[in-house]
């Protein structure tokens, strides 16, 4: 499939150099190899906030100067650090888990890369999810209170399908190095795989997803997970989340878009998904695997490709305008997105309300989690620097949305002359 990054105007060059060069069946190395000192600097910061920085060194590498090269083997070796702490924190909460006998899956993170076609060296990990029914997740929650962690500050109210993320506060402050070993680790207890009430339209099937998880060895320790066709079905739903809510992370499509690949010949995985997975939910997934492939180029196998056969003629549309606008939205604000969350809904009154929230957004971001520092430890100049960071971020949000309304007519009279083009 064609690379578009190359020739995507709304990226800067260095953005558009390390999506390029990811690209997994045209990848082009060329751009990223002309890059300046000063383009360089922007591309490992644009990678390092998009969890990239990892997956560009193995895909990059001949392209970089001596002194990238050096600088992201030093993050590889510093994620190993991280990553082996991880998997101690994995095991120390199953222990935990199990001597009280709750029932639980590990979600995301290191249990799910051996499925995606990714080293696991290669993949950068910021927390811990599981899922717990509800009142098995309160009585987590309780555990982890009694084991010293807290709930993380801004995070009580955000409409997610987890309890407030709980984190120890170690009096670790930001320092500007992504791959610091000492970043702390928070734990998220998700009660749910789909939030209804936000998105406002169903993911059917994934109650089932529990009672067929399965168990996966880390570091030699078996800790319960999903089975693989659930595995991908949950980060494919975990990419629509929040590519409907605007805040999709490159890295995430791009996992998704790696296991895609990787698994392209395997007939019986895709058929065993088919058969576990009902219409209505693999419908929801392939938007995922659409916008993988048209991203990252991915092959898929021939079920996938009769799933993406079978999307909605509006949800096509969209892809074929606006594809690659959830990649510009840091460079060219936009609510691109608004218009394929629009073709999942089944009333209008639905249709207003997610409208209004995506054009309009009244609730203030989540405190900055750059601090965590115990509020009796928390010094007045840490106090105020934290208060400053966190009015800054939600100067720049404001600002952000305040950007992309007047791209909001222009592109809904875009979708408009699409839809009207769309047979019946």
């Amino acid at each position: 499939m064609r690379n578009p990054w190359p020739n995507c105007a709304p990226l800067p060059r260095h953005a558009a150099a390390v999506l390029s060069v990811l690209h997994l069946t045209a990848p082009d190395s060329e751009t990223l190899a002309q890059l300046t000192e000063r383009e360089w600097r922007a591309a490992l910061d644009y990678a390092d906030r998009e969890r990239l920085t990892l997956a560009l060194r193995d895909a990059g590498r001949d392209a970089m100067p001596g002194w990238v090269r050096e600088r992201v083997d030093r993050d590889a070796e510093a994620n190993q650090v991280r990553m082996r702490g991880i998997a101690a924190t994995y095991s120390q909460i199953a222990a935990w888990l199990n001597a009280e006998q709750l029932e639980f899956v590990f979600l995301k993170g290191m249990t799910h890369a051996p499925l995606f076609g990714l080293p696991g060296t290669s993949r950068v990990q910021y927390d811990i999810d599981l899922w717990l029914r509800g009142d098995h997740a309160l009585r987590a929650q309780r555990l982890l209170l009694a084991q010293g962690y807290e709930s993380m500050p801004g995070t009580e109210e955000l409409p997610t399908d987890h309890l407030p993320a709980l984190v120890r506060k170690t009096g670790w402050q930001w320092r500007g190095d992504f791959f610091d070993p000492e970043i702390p680790l928070p734990i998220e207890l998700h009660v749910q795989f789909w939030n209804r009430k936000q998105e406002r339209f169903d993911a059917p099937g994934t109650e089932d997803f529990p009672r067929r998880r399965i168990t996966c060895a880390i570091d030699g320790e078996p800790l319960p997970t999903l089975h693989p066709a659930d595995a991908a079905g949950y980060a494919s739903l975990h990419v629509l989340r929040h590519l409907l809510t605007g805040s999709v992370r490159i890295f995430h499509v791009y996992e998704v878009a790696a296991m895609l690949h990787a698994t392209a010949g395997n007939v019986a995985f895709w058929e065993e998904w088919q058969r576990l997975h009902p219409p209505g939910l693999r419908r929801l997934e392939t938007l995922s695997f659409r916008l993988a492939r048209e991203w990252f180029g991915c092959t898929v196998a021939p079920e996938v490709g009769e799933e993406l056969a079978a999307l909605s003629a509006p949800s096509r549309a969209w892809f074929d305008g606006f594809a690659l606008s959830p990649a510009v939205l840091a460079f060219r604000p936009n609510k691109d997105h608004l218009w394929l969350h629009l073709t999942l809904l089944d009333t209008r009154r639905d249709a207003w309300l997610v409208a209004l929230q995506r054009i309009l957004p009244l609730r203030l971001p989540a405190a900055a989690g750059d601090s965590f520092v115990a509020d009796g430890e928390l010094s007045w100049r840490d106090w105020l620097r934290w208060r400053v960071h966190w009015i800054a971020h939600a100067a720049r949000r404001a600002w952000h949305h305040a950007r992309a309304l007047p791209a909001v007519a222009v592109s809904a009279g875009r979708w408009w002359r699409r839809v009207r083009r769309i047979p019946g």
